[in-house]
């Protein structure tokens, strides 16, 4: 990868014109270290969570339907996530133009979030996605019906009109279709990330997602007529995403979603 070809639009220095538009393998935390400083629009990215798991229900030959799929669920979740070296976020301060930025993350999370980038001198919004029809983990403590997104914006950043672009929730079941599609389990609606990146960034702007799992991050960028560049250190979710941008599914078969 020629990390030394540039282009540049609008008096910014863009990135190698080999990583735009692209889903690339690899690891983050060094392929962002190609990225030029101030060229990018927008980070939007679902990083790696950091659980407090606490004791997993036990499963045998009589658990109850719900119990297994309780189990099945966390089981998903940790073999994709170990949390996050926080170092990386000092890279997406040096890659934005300005701080605009959406990170989705765990409850364990948000306060480093906050402190971090409020030390950098961002203001910040609290984002949630309300589930209908949540997993039903109640095993002493609250249905995991809410995921928190948080949204940071430096001075200068543009936020275009729209009544419903503007809401801090959103409100829908859990997308069963995309992840019966592309498997994922942690999965985002479409539809929201297009509202999100439509509400901050322009035509043409470049978007960029470090952690981007099964694409959602490009497809909406794509859809929106935005540059993106995904980077993913699994060769599993890596195919997938690159096929979803073709409209197939992690089984190989045309997707036909709503859109």
């Amino acid at each position: 990868m020629n990390a030394a070809k540039h282009i540049e639009r609008n008096g910014a220095q863009r990135c190698s014109e080999n990583m735009v538009n692209e889903i690339i393998l690899g690891d983050c935390y060094e392929l962002i270290k190609q990225i030029p400083d101030k060229s990018v629009d927008l980070i939007y990215t679902d990083i790696p969570y950091l659980f407090a798991l606490g004791g997993k229900p036990r499963t045998d030959t009589n658990a109850s339907r719900i119990a297994k799929s309780v189990v099945k669920t966390m089981n998903e979740l940790t073999e994709i996530t170990s949390g996050i070296d926080w170092a990386i976020l000092d890279d997406f301060v040096r890659v934005m133009k300005r701080i605009n930025c959406f990170i989705w993350c765990s409850k364990d999370q948000i306060l480093y979030l906050l402190n971090y980038f409020k030390s950098k001198g961002a203001n910040f919004e609290i984002l949630t996605w309300n589930k209908s029809n949540p997993t039903p983990m109640t095993n002493n403590t609250y249905l995991p019906d809410i995921e928190y997104c948080l949204y940071f914006r430096e001075g200068g950043v543009k936020l275009n009109d729209g009544y419903f672009l503007k809401s801090k929730w959103y409100a829908s079941q859990k997308n069963i279709a995309d992840k019966h599609h592309y498997d994922h389990p942690t999965i985002k609606p479409l539809e929201l990330v297009k509202r999100h990146i439509s509400h901050t960034t322009q035509e043409g702007d470049l978007v960029l997602d470090p952690f981007i799992g099964s694409g959602t991050t490009a497809v909406a960028a794509k859809e929106l007529g935005r540059e993106y560049i995904g980077m993913e250190i699994d060769t599993k979710w890596h195919k997938v995403a690159v096929d979803r941008l073709q409209n197939i599914d992690a089984r190989g078969q045309i997707a036909f979603l709503a859109r």
